[in-house]
């Protein structure tokens, strides 16, 4: 289904649940109302939220168990996300120049960067998306609570609201008594959130390392990467092509060892194009040169059009000497690619005794490809970006019991996506942006340190304008940055 498609559809049930949702109150229904009362639900605008006491008992159970280690563990919290006020705010202005002077908005710097389902980041990933996100703001929350009741602040209730697809948890405490305590443990529980997720990223990217290692009991790993999805439209997929559970381990010189190096490779295939020690009879035998022709752009062409089987090779000479075979040759690509068990696609295209160094001669970013897998070698003239759009693989290569490597696919994107939005979330919270937990963070730092030298309301008056000042920067960033993505 199209992005904009199940958008309108989740846009109508919203407004047929409103519609009713108004109409039963309006009707007095009180079996509906009682039924809103006991669960806790209401729905708004393009939102629902539910709200529950039934986690109080268990939260203040939890902030009461251990009180010396947790106000150790909360210590630990306010030093580090004091640490990562400042690295956010240079990070902030860093991705803001990145981003405004550079054309590609899928940069792979190290950037702040805001992310959709459908705009910047595949619809068909929203379940990853949701999941983490109601994950992190869960222990982000659960951060507040349990410093809350550490020091003696009352927990209202505990919900989680869904706007329109996004998902989300929030903690209601007691703002009399919050307000009423010691600068330094509101800022404890200010912090916790902030630092609930630098662990939860840390934990999760050890987790990721240590996947390999759990799974390596039923999957073969380092050894090639698994076929696991081939797109419909795509040129590689049919019986001479790659199939679904197929194991590459090579693509022409370069080795794949799992996913990482298949995407590398990919890169390098696209960067040095290949070249192919041939042996001389196989030349002599299937050459169907003729005269050559330049056809634009730098390119020439030594092959008839109607051979679309043929491909024009250039003889790479390591001697630059005197040629021992024709400058230019018309082979037939798939046989050459097929004879062919030597590459000599870098300086100084030095073949084994007998062969000869041939590079062939394509036009608009095509290339040749000798993919190689368990059971046979795949044949490809096309764009590396074929590859990329087209073909899924996966590290993990199944041994017995599980028949694709689906489970640990899964749980490694879920532990990526919990790394980096985890990390994301807290570097987002803790800047001075109005409703962050920065705010409120920047503020009390502000009147600990500079009450006594500029009076209370002149600090609250200075926080207030730098929090609306880093607000608006920050909407404008993303506004702008989402909207590069659609260009």
């Amino acid at each position: 289904m199209d992005v904009t498609v199940a958008l309108l559809v989740i846009a109508v049930i919203y407004g047929i649940l409103l519609f009713f949702d108004n109409f039963f109150k309006t009707c007095m229904h009180y079996p509906y109302i009682r039924f809103l009362e006991e669960t806790g639900i209401q729905l708004k605008f393009f939102s629902v939220c539910w709200k529950t006491k039934a986690f109080n008992r268990s939260l203040i159970r939890w902030g009461n168990s251990n009180p010396r280690y947790l106000k150790i563990w909360f210590k630990i919290g306010t030093y580090v996300t004091f640490v990562l006020l400042p690295f956010s705010l240079v990070l902030l202005l860093y991705s803001i120049l990145v981003n405004f002077s550079s054309t590609d908005s899928g940069s792979s710097q190290f950037v702040l960067q805001p992310v959709l389902p459908g705009i910047n980041l595949p619809a068909s990933e929203l379940a990853y998306y949701s999941l983490t996100l109601i994950l992190c703001t869960v222990v982000h929350e659960l951060g507040h609570a349990i410093a809350a009741v550490l020091y003696d602040v009352n927990i209202i209730d505990v919900g989680a609201n869904i706007v329109f697809v996004l998902p989300f948890a929030y903690v209601n405490l007691c703002t009399e008594r919050f307000l009423a305590l010691r600068p330094t443990h509101t800022l404890k529980i200010l912090c916790a959130g902030v630092w609930h997720n630098i662990v939860l990223s840390v934990v999760a990217l050890l987790l990721y390392f240590m996947l390999p290692t759990l799974f390596s009991v039923f999957f073969h790993l380092n050894s090639g990467v698994a076929i696991t999805e081939i797109a419909k439209n795509s040129h590689l997929a049919g019986s001479k092509g790659l199939n679904i559970g197929d194991t590459v381990f090579q693509i022409n010189e370069c080795d794949v060892r799992d996913e990482n190096s298949w995407y590398k490779c990919l890169a390098q295939t696209d960067i040095l194009k290949p070249a192919f020690c041939i042996e001389p009879d196989l030349i002599h035998q299937y050459d169907e040169s003729i005269p050559l022709k330049h056809i634009g752009e730098g390119h020439i062409e030594c092959c008839e059009s109607n051979k679309k089987e043929n491909v024009c090779f250039e003889y790479l000479d390591p001697a630059d000497g005197i040629l021992e075979l024709p400058s230019h040759v018309c082979l037939p690509a798939r046989r050459v690619v097929e004879r062919s068990e030597h590459f000599c696609s870098s300086t100084p295209y030095i073949c084994p005794t007998n062969l000869y160094c041939f590079r062939p001669i394509l036009a608009n970013s095509t290339n040749l490809f000798k993919i190689s897998t368990e059971t046979k070698d795949v044949i490809y003239l096309g764009l590396v970006s074929d590859l990329y759009r087209t073909i899924h693989v996966s590290s993990y290569i199944p041994k017995y019991f599980f028949k694709t490597p689906t489970l640990p696919d899964a749980v490694t994107k879920f532990l990526k996506y919990v790394t980096i939005m985890s990390l994301g979330l807290a570097i987002i919270n803790v800047l001075p942006c109005k409703f962050m937990d920065g705010q409120y963070i920047t503020e009390m730092l502000a009147l600990i340190l500079f009450k006594s030298h500029f009076g209370e309301s002149n600090v609250k008056l200075a926080t207030s304008v730098v929090n609306v000042l880093f607000t608006i920067i920050i909407v404008c960033y993303c506004v702008y940055s989402l909207s590069k993505s659609l260009l």
